[in-house]
């Protein structure tokens, strides 16, 4: 079913643009050039992929609901580094509202943003174990 895929190519694309937002928050740090261009275009992204993280997470729940009978809703591993991906990238845009007043936002933010990413590409993987045939 076509549907079945609505999923995993939503989040592929937003792995993608996370991986380009990380790109270019880290482009952004003081000392690199252009460091400011690089440092609006990462905050005007990230919300934007901030929101499709959580309609990613909350549209696997629902395809696991409602199109996958092989399936018992929220009980994967897949499941499981879903919801810790949205609490990092909730955690690192709650963080953001601090960083340009406080040095320690400024340090745990970018940690916060790579350990989601790191765990983006575990969720490929974990994925890929549980797609439709």
């Amino acid at each position: 079913m076509l549907l079945g895929w609505a999923h995993p190519a939503a989040a592929a694309a937003t792995i993608l643009l996370a991986a380009r937002g990380a790109s270019l928050g880290l482009r952004g740090r003081p000392g690199h050039p252009r460091a400011e261009r690089h440092r609006a275009r990462h905050t005007a992204l990230m919300p934007w992929v901030y929101g499709l993280v959580v309609a990613s997470w909350a549209g696997g729940l629902a395809s696991v609901w409602t199109l996958r009978d092989d399936l018992t809703p929220a009980a994967s591993g897949h499941f499981a580094v879903g919801t810790a991906i949205v609490v990092l990238f909730t955690a690192a845009a709650l963080v953001s509202r601090w960083i340009p007043v406080d040095a320690r936002a400024r340090a745990i933010h970018p940690w916060l943003g790579a350990a989601a990413l790191l765990l983006c590409g575990v969720q490929v993987f974990l994925g890929l174990q549980i797609m439709p045939h």
